[in-house]
């Protein structure tokens, strides 16, 4: 196993600490529900403009692996929720005109929340989700989590994905997946940038925009 070194920067390609944007999408993902719809709309433009300046084709690659799980929640829902089916005469096999409005704003939901953080992933690049996710785990060490060995792994699967992922054969892909490597010879070196007023002031604001929308 690598041995996995911390070092305090100021700065770190990002104009936002990690973590404050991986809090900010956590709240998101646990507010949306309370939304209106036109809380929701303004959502949805707030985020294609975020997948826009993040880098859209990374992001929406990554949304667009969803569409499965999205189409079998929409059905779901509009085949297991009573209410009147849209076709008339079909009512054994017809969905629900309830379940269909109610299995589309969760697939609507979720997608935000997809869309959401696949711009945060398009954003952020493997060394700033890394740190971010290091300090965000980082109060669970003194429960008796290894957040440094949980950071080796994750760095290591990453890593590791990356560098095989324009394999085109999926036997080979496995068979690296499943392999160790035979020598590590480098250290991991992990930058985790420090808090700043910009930090500060965006979390204030952020979380005062959220309040006033659910509240």
């Amino acid at each position: 196993m690598r041995p996995l070194s911390f070092n305090r920067h100021h700065e770190l390609g990002s104009i936002l600490h990690p973590t404050i944007l991986l809090l900010a999408w956590i709240v998101f993902a646990l507010v949306l529900p309370a939304f209106s719809l036109q809380a929701m709309l303004a959502s949805s433009v707030m985020t294609i403009i975020l997948m826009l300046l993040c880098g859209f084709k990374r992001a929406w690659n990554l949304v667009r692996r969803t569409r499965i799980l999205l189409f079998v929640l929409l059905l779901l829902y509009a085949y297991t929720t009573p209410g009147t089916p849209i076709f008339h005469g079909w009512e054994q096999v017809a969905p629900s005109r309830e379940g269909l409005i109610a299995g589309g704003l969760q697939a609507w939901h979720l997608l935000l929340m997809i869309a959401a953080l696949a711009s945060l992933l398009a954003y952020l690049s493997r060394q700033q989700l890394l740190a971010g996710l290091y300090t965000l785990l980082l109060p669970l060490k003194y429960l008796g989590l290894p957040v440094e060995r949980f950071s080796v792994r994750l760095w290591l699967t990453l890593h590791f994905a990356e560098e095989h992922a324009k394999t085109k054969s999926l036997y080979a892909r496995w068979k690296s997946a499943l392999e160790l490597p035979e020598k590590i010879e480098t250290d991991i070196q992990l930058e985790v940038p420090n808090f700043t007023i910009q930090d500060a002031i965006f979390a204030v604001c952020y979380l005062g925009l959220i309040g006033s929308i659910v509240w």
